[in-house]
């Protein structure tokens, strides 16, 4: 008996019989290399068991499988096996590895018990308790895992996890549990002609000492006024705060403005307004301010009470000749200012009071109304008939709605003795209520998905359906379809997920799936170099997200191919992106379908500036980070990591060398090489495209090149020059040869099915908790070639991922 066929007799009867197909064909095209020298092949498969138990013997097997199929080994210098012994060999090696995962599924389910992430949680609470206020932040960064955080393995209990569920819990039940007066609102229209700052800067003489330490120093006027307005010349947050609004509380605000650009030569300029608490500047909202005549805008927002509202706008103060506002003051300038009418404020708002939450939190308790001089800031009263039979119908209420099913008998019988003991203990009603309402946010009913092995009850489906399309609980009606035993239906089924996906909510899955499986979620994990990069901008980074989004968006409500992804006709952009994209005519910020020129390199993901963005490290480009992304996140064929030994490269932002040049080192040995000549035509292709997803022909760099040509603003571009050419094309691994961005995506559009299976996956994982097994992958096919079959949108892909035995199974 050979060596290589003793370790299969080693594995045990169970796996045996399947096995010696396998034999042979290791033995002649496989052991030549991973034979006992383990330093010629890095892996010895004559001393490799076959023991599934042990998962990393069976990934170890997985390997060897993927690798096989791929055409990855043997390697393509070694004589190539015939198509019949690959077929046999893949048969017999999958056969054994299936069923064991097969029969793992059967005992356990695909995935275990899963908690709710950050996101799920607060919306569930908002949705509980009718609430907005932020509770994420309160809460430990989950860890993703297989691309995202619904995986159930990543999602464990900590003893700080614990503790910040509880705050969480006690800050939910402050927001809904509101007894005081209604509070006196604002509804107001203010005139920057009062505010303080900008008073005191208009009223003072030019030349005036502003700084007594400075003799030098003299007084600018950044301001000018008319009867109608008062017209700014500066971005400074000191100066431009709308500090005579004194927010009365927290809440939802209306902000409604009117201004328009100045002096502009016809441009429009983007207003944007912001909060801040002098320690926390947070962007609300932006629109686009025409030159001709003022534009009211208005929007929602949540404010806590404690901030005050900023407006800037970042192209103002500056003329196209470069003379700057703090040189002459604004009685000579000639630049672009913000004229400002004015701005209303209006808020907290509130459809009734007491607000809709103390009733979701406490039940149909009886209240009454509070006159107290004492008590000032009281205005009601809970007044229950019964305050144990009103403490137990309450707690029995809302804990079948946050275990999002019926309670079965006395469930809710232990919080109901907390509240009653701390009842006993001489604590109000409210009190008490509170001690019982805070044990349910904090218990595993709560904050588990309760999936049991085998196919999925209507309830944990309904649940699973509305996290996957909503990231929150399931609403009155998908509960009453599940609470029916009519949710598994097919055809129930496919009306209820429709009804999601045209829903409101359905933006939090574009949000959350889109934000990780393409991962815009790392749009600020680098700074583009200021210098080599100065249109980069807010409105540019916040463009690129929303671009994406919306695109996904646009595919999903059209049911368009997913082909589009690939390579689609037109784009979701604004005028910030349009700029950016220099696509002309495109005016306002609103987002909208955009026909592509033929000849545009845009079209599809992979030309946005969001995932250019991410693959990037915000100095230069590497073919390698962006190809192994497509790799993964496009084509579903994640490429192994690089070997220690390998050295990362650094980069050269002098000119002097272009990446292309640096990576032909990396291909030196046949171990590099065999990788690299997968991962590296995508990120060629992308060579096309710098840091922050702008179009070039050349490199841009510090130090050797010809200035530039490009303008900013109308003024000449002077940080950087233009460095070495740029040469994006590229072989694929099969030999076929691209010139550029174009001609690759038509190659890729030779792929679509493998496209349709990734993100497939992607779906499953998303939506099911669990990452895609080696048994699922079948399952994967079938949804692949259903939604293929009824047209390949994307639409019907994800009505054919919950329709799939994955979804319906835990």
């Amino acid at each position: 008996m050979t060596r290589s066929f003793a370790f299969f007799v080693l594995a045990g009867t169970v796996c045996a019989a399947p096995l010696p197909p396998v034999t042979p064909f290791l033995e002649q095209h496989c052991m030549e290399c991973h034979d006992g020298d383990v330093k010629k092949g890095g892996l010895d498969l004559t001393a490799l068991a076959f023991k599934p138990e042990d998962r990393q013997n069976f990934d170890r097997w997985v390997k060897v499988y993927d690798r096989v199929a791929k055409g990855e080994m043997p390697p393509a210098k070694k004589p190539q096996p015939e198509a019949s012994a690959l077929k046999t060999f893949q048969a017999a090696l999958k056969a054994p590895l299936r069923a064991y995962e097969v029969a793992q599924q059967a005992m356990n389910g695909r995935t275990v018990l899963r908690r709710l992430n950050r996101t799920e949680y607060e919306n569930t609470v908002h949705d509980l308790l009718g609430i907005s206020l932020p509770l994420k932040h309160i809460l430990p960064e989950d860890t993703p895992l297989h691309g995202f955080d619904t995986v159930a393995e990543g999602l464990r209990f900590s003893q700080l996890q614990i503790e910040k569920y509880l705050e969480a819990a006690d800050a939910a039940l402050d927001a809904a549990i509101v007894l005081s007066k209604r509070p006196v609102g604002i509804n107001q229209r203010y005139s920057y002609k009062n505010e303080q700052g900008i008073r005191k800067n208009l009223d003072t003489p030019p030349g005036t000492l502003s700084d007594k330490t400075n003799p030098k120093s003299g007084h600018r006027v950044m301001f000018r006024e008319n009867d109608k307005e008062v017209i700014m010349f500066t971005t400074g947050d000191y100066l431009v705060g709308l500090k005579q609004c004194r927010l009365p509380g927290p809440g939802n605000y209306r902000i409604k403005l009117s201004g328009n650009a100045f002096q502009s030569e016809g441009e429009p300029l983007t207003l944007m307004v912001y909060s801040s608490n002098y320690k926390q500047k947070r962007l609300l909202s932006y629109c686009e301010l025409p030159a001709d005549k003022p534009r009211e805008y208005e929007f929602f927002t949540r404010l806590d009470g404690s901030e005050h509202l900023v407006i800037n706008c970042e192209r103002v103060g500056r003329d196209k000749k470069g003379e700057n506002i703090y040189n002459v003051g604004a009685a000579e300038f000639k630049g672009t200012g913000l004229a400002m009418q004015w701005i209303e404020v209006e808020g907290p708002l509130a459809a009734e009071w007491p607000p809709a939450s103390l009733k979701k939190a406490l039940g149909d308790v009886p209240l009454k109304e509070v006159d107290d001089k004492k008590r000032k800031q009281i205005g009601y009263e809970l007044a229950p008939a019964d305050v144990k039979e009103s403490i137990a119908g309450g707690l029995n209420g809302f804990a079948t709605r946050a275990f999002r099913r019926p309670l079965e008998q006395d469930e809710a019988a232990p919080y109901i003795a907390l509240a009653t003991q701390a009842l006993d203990e001489g604590r109000s009603f409210e009190e008490a209520m509170r001690v019982g309402l805070r044990a349910v946010l904090t218990s595993p009913a709560f904050l588990l998905l309760e999936e049991h092995p085998g196919k999925l009850s209507d309830l944990a489906l309904a649940s699973r359906l509305a996290y996957f399309l909503t990231s929150s609980m399931p609403d009155e009606e998908l509960m009453k379809a599940a609470g029916a035993g009519q949710l598994s239906k097919p055809a129930v089924l496919k009306a209820q997920t429709e009804r999601l996906l045209k829903g409101p909510k359905a933006a939090a899955f574009v949000t959350n799936f889109v934000g990780q499986w393409l991962e815009l979620r790392n749009i600020d994990a680098t700074t583009p170099d200021s210098k080599l990069y100065p249109e980069y901008d807010m409105l540019l980074k916040l463009g690129m997200v929303t671009e994406t989004e919306a695109f996904f968006t646009e595919l999903l409500s059209k049911n368009l191919p997913v082909a589009n992804l690939i390579h689609s006709d037109f784009a979701m952009v604004n005028n910030r992106l349009a700029e950016h994209y220099e696509l002309p005519g495109i005016v306002g910020e609103e987002f909208r379908r955009v026909s592509l020129p033929k000849d545009s390199p845009r079209g599809g993901v992979l030309t946005q500036a969001s995932v250019l963005k991410v693959t990037a490290n915000g100095t230069v480009t590497s073919p390698v980070i962006r190809g192994a992304w497509v790799m993964k996140h496009v084509l579903g064929q994640p490429p192994a990591p690089p070997p220690a030994s390998v050295e990362a490269i650094e980069p050269d932002t002098r000119g002097t060398t272009t990446i292309r040049e640096q990576l032909a080192k990396h291909r030196d040995s046949e171990t590099c090489a065999t990788c690299h000549r997968q991962i590296d035509p995508p990120g060629f292709a992308l060579e096309s495209f710098d840091v922050i997803g702008g179009f070039r022909e050349s490199y841009r760099s510090n130090e050797k090149g010809a200035n530039t040509k490009r303008k900013l603003h109308g003024q000449n571009v002077w940080q950087y020059k233009e460095g070495l050419p740029v040469d994006a094309s590229g072989e694929l691994a099969d030999g076929r040869k691209f010139q550029g961005i174009r001609e690759f995506k038509t190659l890729l559009l030779t792929q679509q099915d493998q496209v349709m299976r990734a993100l497939a996956g992607n779906l499953v994982i998303y939506g099911t908790g669990a990452g895609v097994q080696f048994a699922d992958r079948d399952a994967i096919d079938a949804i692949s070639k259903q939604a293929e079959a009824d047209g390949s949108g994307l639409r019907t892909l994800v009505h054919a991922v919950v329709q799939s035995p994955l979804f319906l199974s835990k």
